[in-house]
């Protein structure tokens, strides 16, 4: 198992049935935890300044993908393409039961960094919410110091 500080470019999207777009750009630090079959990568987002920021931890294997997120708005998300998965979303407001679709997942991270894709249907209490696009793009932070 071995530690690395990386830098986390994400780039997301949701398409809704009122086609309005929402898009999502962070930049970010944090780190990426390599063991034998798996990464771990941490980092911490704020999705609203008047909040503290939340920990966001997510794990990749070869044929899946499952995300944590801690704070104000807790959720654990798991996608394997072509699977249903259901959970819970506990927001400051009462929760909602979810549930994610994965139709596309691709994993091209190495223990240099690389590129995680994946694009799911989000469903909220029953009903359809956005079809979702992610883009993780990882980058060793000491990868360019000589």
């Amino acid at each position: 198992m071995k530690t690395l500080p990386i830098l986390i470019s994400i780039n997301s999207s949701a398409h809704r049935d009122d086609d309005k777009d929402e898009a999502i750009a962070l930049l970010t630090s944090g780190l990426m935890t390599i063991n034998d079959d798996s990464y771990l990568i941490a980092y911490e987002e704020t999705l609203d300044e008047s909040m503290p920021p939340q920990q966001v931890e997510i794990t990749v294997t070869k044929n899946s993908v499952s995300m944590i997120r801690g704070g104000a708005y807790e959720t654990s998300m798991v996608f394997t393409k072509g699977q249903r998965f259901e959970g819970q979303y506990r927001t400051p407001f009462g929760d909602m039961e979810l549930a994610v679709y994965c139709t596309r997942l691709k994993n091209e991270l190495t223990a240099e960094g690389g590129d995680l894709m994946f694009s799911y249907q989000l469903d909220l209490n029953g009903y359809f919410a956005a079809m979702h696009e992610m883009e993780l793009k990882i980058t060793l932070q000491n990868e360019h110091s000589a």
